[in-house]
């Protein structure tokens, strides 16, 4: 397959896939792009054209390239800057993965996997400041989610085992020859031993296999996440700049 720099909007609509099947219902219009996530903070809204209208409930808004002109826009509707992600891609490759003794990659294949799944990526995510509830929520949402995805033949999601102990995951979304890696998450415990660089080799044999010719991820700029990917072979295609609606006099 001969590449040609991966489009925006292929990247973009990437994403978009990876959240209407595992954080909410994506709803579209000509103008518009909007997540009603399945929590209300996982919610978001973006403009496809300069003529969209923003619905006043809205309280994050996604500002891609192509709509770049709403940045300036945005703070006299009542929105601050809340963040910003890189849109990072890498060619798909041939690799020849070598696990080292002990160390097996599976794909989900069950809820009983699936259960694993949840609770690995939950242990791999988890903040020292999270409560208990709050860790019990994330892992029920990660464990729905596989229930729900891992049989589409457009996901996969993958459970690294060390000595037969769950230790790391990650998971794909493949759209239009571009595979979206999501969720790469290792369990304190087993850090440092290259386990992610493992995962993503064998993300890009199985995109190889498909003939998918890009991998993309997001990641904060400047985090441990964007150095680890660049050391990884990704680049850096765009960013997106996240706003939300501050609080005014009078309301929001």
């Amino acid at each position: 397959m001969t590449l040609v720099d991966p489009d925006a909007r292929a990247l973009a609509e990437n994403h978009f896939a990876f959240m209407a099947a595992q954080r909410g219902t994506l709803r579209r219009t000509p103008d518009t792009v909007e997540l009603a996530g399945r929590a209300e903070f996982l919610s978001w809204w973006t403009p496809l054209t300069e003529s969209a209208e923003i619905p006043p409930s809205t309280g994050c808004v996604r500002v891609f390239p192509w709509n770049s002109s709403w940045a300036s826009r945005l703070p006299d509707l009542g929105f601050r800057e809340a963040g910003r992600l890189s849109y990072m891609t890498a060619p798909v490759r041939v690799v020849e993965l070598r696990l080292p003794e002990g160390v097996v990659i599976e794909a989900v294949d069950s809820d009983e996997a699936a259960a694993v799944f949840a609770q690995t990526q939950a242990a791999g995510f988890a903040d020292p400041g999270d409560s208990a509830d709050d860790a019990a929520w994330w892992e029920e949402l990660f464990r729905q989610v596989v229930v729900d995805n891992y049989d589409d033949p457009e996901q996969t999601f993958y459970l690294l085992r060390c000595d037969g102990t769950p230790a790391a995951v990650t998971l794909t979304v493949s759209t239009d020859h571009v595979t979206g890696v999501y969720a790469v998450a290792t369990v304190p415990a087993y850090r440092r031993r290259g386990f992610a660089n493992l995962l993503l080799q064998r993300v890009h044999e199985d995109a190889y296999a498909r003939e998918d010719a890009w991998l993309t991820l997001q990641v904060e700029p400047g985090s441990d996440a964007e150095r680890l990917y660049l050391a990884a072979g990704f680049t850096v295609s765009f960013a997106s700049q996240l706003y939300a609606r501050r609080v005014l006099d009078g309301g929001v």
